[in-house]
């Protein structure tokens, strides 16, 4: 049998249908649909869980604010660190982070704060701004003004709310005076005021860039 024979007789063969095709392709195809079902099945086991989670999360964050509010921080302090160590990966988790990191700044407690406002994360970028301004304020607190001018000015940076950003700037303009830092100061001052005028935030800004001005520092012409 020659070769254009053979080939007239393969293609006189009748095409396989798709069945044909996945039986003999079967253990790739049982292999693809055992893959599929335990992502799907894995996916809603963890959503589940999620769920479960923020929950008791949500709970234990109910009963820790008790405390807070009865001004016990201690016991605050303590519940909200078991829910953290517990629930730490859910919203409810991570709300309790900046609770914490509150209440060790108002026990004068500025590095433990500190460390619990750095490990606060979130995708809302004003929440996001309130740990780092909680972390500047921290470093007021420990009288490292040029670090908390920094914090200040990224909390800013990071805030979408427009009262926020000239709040925070205020801020940083206010500790870079503290560290020395005039000249960077009236800089920023003079930012708030011209981004957001009208507001209480330039008239505080206006004021400061006079009384700097007095003390001989020079701001930018208004």
């Amino acid at each position: 049998m020659n070769e254009q024979t053979i080939e007239q007789a393969v293609k006189a063969l009748p095409k396989p249908s798709l069945a044909d095709l996945l039986l003999e392709k079967k253990e790739l195809v049982i292999g693809v649909l055992l893959a599929v079902i335990l992502i799907i099945g894995g996916t809603l086991f963890w959503m589940q869980r999620s769920k479960e989670q923020e929950e008791k999360a949500s709970l234990a964050l109910s009963k820790a604010t008790v405390w807070i509010q009865s001004g016990d921080p201690e016991r605050a302090t303590k519940s909200l660190k078991e829910l953290i160590g517990t629930y730490g990966g859910t919203a409810s988790g991570n709300t309790a982070r900046l609770y914490l990191a509150t209440i060790y700044y108002t026990m004068n407690r500025p590095d433990e704060a500190l460390a619990v406002y750095r490990a606060f994360s979130s995708g809302n970028r004003d929440l996001q701004a309130s740990s780092l301004a909680g972390a500047a304020s921290c470093n007021v607190q420990k009288k490292a003004f040029a670090a908390a001018a920094e914090g200040f000015e990224k909390a800013s940076d990071t805030a979408e709310n427009e009262a926020l950003k000239a709040m925070y700037l205020n801020k940083a303009a206010e500790n870079d005076i503290a560290a020395g830092k005039t000249a960077q100061a009236a800089k920023l001052l003079d930012k708030v005021v011209k981004s957001w005028p009208g507001t209480s935030s330039a008239a505080v800004a206006q004021r400061t860039m006079w009384r700097l001005s007095g003390q001989g520092v020079q701001v930018p012409n208004q």
